[in-house]
Formats: structure tokens, C-alpha cells, sequence
């Protein structure tokens, strides 16, 4: 009889101290629970991180390490026929310009804000593209399509007014830290000239109509001259004939 009573007091005992021992042994779980949960999610918001950081790299540069020359993309050809840049200006064509930016006192920003990796999917980051338009100061572009102009202002670091004439098809020229002075043509080439400053961007037009290139077919090469004849920069663009307007109405 004793003995069956010391194991009823030994069954009470271990019956009490589970009832005791459950709630924190729940408890203990609840919490090993959230915290699996909390590191699930915390693992999640670092793949997506380290997703948008692979996304950024390739934006900024190549994937292997290779020299590139400027521009980073696949030129294009100079027309077949170039002529010295002192015959452009004394036996070429003096064609009208209008000037639609000028800021005398704009100076070249090294970084603009947009420029970032994290802004617009890196578009305007590349390392590469960034250094071609730090090294030059002429750039040429037609205001036909949307998205090249968005890229072209954005790549520039300004805003440029757009469709100066809706009857007819311009040039734009960007032209960095020269005032310009005058513009003549002859064959395939536009000889922009003037005088080097060390601040300052002017945005000149000229309509495509005064360019007559002896070949339709090929490019156009721009360059920017002092007055001396001395190139300081260039640009190779397409030639597009002055009719495109009407031929996309």
C-alpha cells in the first residue's frame, strides 16, 4: 500500500511538472517560429537587393574588363569624300542659324544627379557613355523621336526646346564652352565655327533644306572649327532629308 502510494505521488508530481513545463515549451516555439519567419523574409529582401545591385553593375559598366574606344557604341562612317576644313571656309556655302539656347555662364557639371545607377534603371550611368560626353564638345541630333530626344537632353545634363519649326527639319547642334560665330557647308560636311571660352553652351539650329550633301546616301560630318580653321571637335550624324515632315503626316 505504501508503495502504490509513493508512485501516485510520483505520477501527480510528473503530471504537474509537464503541465508546467508545456506552456513554455509552446512559447519557446512560437517564438523560434517568428523568428524563422522574420529571417524568411529578411532572406528575401537581400535577393531582391542583390538583384537590383547586379541590375546597377551592368548598368555601369562592361561585363568583362575590355578598352573601349569613344564613342562606347559602333560609329558611323565618314563620308567617302572629306574636305579640308579651310576650303569649307572659303569656297563653301555660309548658311543661317538661330540660336535657341544660350548661356553664357553654364559650366559643364562633372555629376549630374540622374546620372545614377539608381535613377531611371541606370539608363543614363554608363560609365563608358558618361566619359564619351565629358570629352566632347560638340553633339548633333533631329527632334523625330521621342525616346532619342529624352536620351539626348537627359545625356546632356539640359533641356532643349523641341520642333523650332514644324514645316521644316533642323539640325540641332549642342556646341559647349564656344560661342558660335558662323556656319558653312559644302559636300557632306557643316563646319561650325567659333571662338573657345571656358564656360558656356549655346543650342543652335540650322535647317537640313540649306545642307545639299553631294551624297543623299551618306553621312554628315560636323565639325567645330575657330576661326583660325582649327578643328576642336566633330560629330558624325545621318543625313535626313528636309521633306521628312511631310512624308510623316
Amino acid at each position: 500500500m505504501y508503495k502504490i502510494r509513493k508512485y501516485l505521488i510520483l505520477i501527480l508530481c510528473l503530471i504537474s511538472a509537464s503541465c508546467l513545463i508545456s506552456p513554455k515549451l509552446h512559447a519557446e516555439a512560437t517564438v523560434n517560429s517568428q523568428e524563422i519567419q522574420k529571417l524568411r523574409e529578411e532572406n528575401e529582401r537581400l535577393k531582391g537587393t542583390i538583384e537590383e545591385l547586379k541590375q546597377r553593375i551592368n548598368s555601369l559598366e562592361p561585363a568583362q574588363p575590355e578598352n573601349l574606344q569613344d564613342p562606347p557604341w559602333e560609329k558611323l562612317q565618314f563620308p567617302s569624300k572629306t574636305l579640308p576644313i579651310t576650303e569649307i571656309l572659303h569656297k563653301g556655302t555660309k548658311i543661317p542659324f538661330d540660336v535657341i539656347v544660350d548661356k553664357s555662364d553654364y559650366v559643364r557639371p562633372s555629376y549630374e544627379k540622374h546620372w545614377h545607377s539608381s535613377v531611371g534603371g541606370g539608363r543614363w550611368s554608363n560609365v563608358p557613355m558618361r566619359v564619351h560626353y565629358a570629352l566632347n564638345r560638340l553633339f548633333t541630333t533631329y527632334d523625330i523621336g521621342v525616346s532619342a530626344w529624352y536620351d539626348f537632353e537627359h545625356n546632356i545634363g539640359f533641356s532643349i526646346p523641341m520642333l523650332q519649326d514644324p514645316q521644316a527639319l533642323d539640325l540641332y547642334i549642342v556646341v559647349f564652352q564656344t560661342e558660335v560665330t558662323n556656319v558653312y557647308t559644302k559636300g557632306n560636311q557643316v563646319v561650325v565655327v567659333g571662338n573657345p571660352k571656358r564656360e558656356g553652351v549655346q543650342v543652335i539650329t540650322i535647317t537640313t533644306a540649306d545642307i545639299k550633301p553631294a551624297d543623299k546616301a551618306e553621312n554628315l560630318l560636323v565639325q567645330l572649327v575657330t576661326e583660325e580653321g582649327y578643328e576642336i571637335d566633330y560629330s558624325i550624324i545621318s543625313y535626313i532629308r528636309p521633306d521628312f515632315w511631310s512624308k510623316h503626316e
